[in-house]
């Protein structure tokens, strides 16, 4: 076995290191100025202006779920004979709470979605088709519904609107629109 050996000794001072090479100030930042979006083209302006109707419209649809609460009563006893009067006015309840809140947040995000649509942005063009389609999905999956009459006519309207705004959104001028620029 071979005994530890001493660690070899250090100098008693050590030269410091030269130092790092410097670099050259960074070069000031090259700002483009924005590129003009110009003026929206008509198609543009009227698919606001129908996302803007179709706010006021899920406004409408709201009061007309709150006026329509019998027949909403009288269709959930229907479907469901052993409820008391008490699980009826829970599910009606229920049923309207989560129509109102769901009905703000429509109309918040669908006039937030419309002055994004108005600036020319491109990802709330594809947020809108998406919230539309899903509308004329639901305008006429409520054809083959038994709802209130003025229920029918307020989504079929909503329908028509919602088939309106993805046409306007679609059309040529609209596409040059959106494009990415610059």
């Amino acid at each position: 076995m071979s005994e530890p050996t001493e660690p070899t000794a250090q100098p008693a001072y050590q030269l410091p290191l030269p130092p790092a090479p410097g670099y050259g100030a960074m070069p000031p930042a090259q700002y483009s100025p924005p590129v003009p979006v110009g003026p929206a083209p008509s198609s543009v302006v009227n698919a606001v202006r129908l996302m803007f109707v179709a706010a006021v419209l899920g406004l409408v649809s709201l009061v007309v779920a709150l006026s329509t609460k019998s027949t909403l009563r009288a269709d959930i006893a229907k479907k469901n004979p052993n409820f008391d009067s008490a699980k009826i006015n829970t599910a009606v309840n229920v049923a309207i709470g989560a129509g109102v809140v769901f009905g703000i947040v429509f109309v918040v995000l669908f006039i937030l979605l419309a002055l994004q649509v108005r600036k020319g942005k491109n990802w709330a063009r594809i947020v809108t088709w998406v919230i539309t389609g899903l509308g004329i999905i639901s305008a006429l999956a409520s054809l083959g519904q038994t709802v209130a009459a003025a229920s029918r006519v307020v989504g079929l309207i909503s329908g028509l609107l919602d088939v309106a705004i993805v046409v306007l959104l679609m059309q040529k001028p609209s596409n040059a629109f959106f494009k990415p620029r610059g």
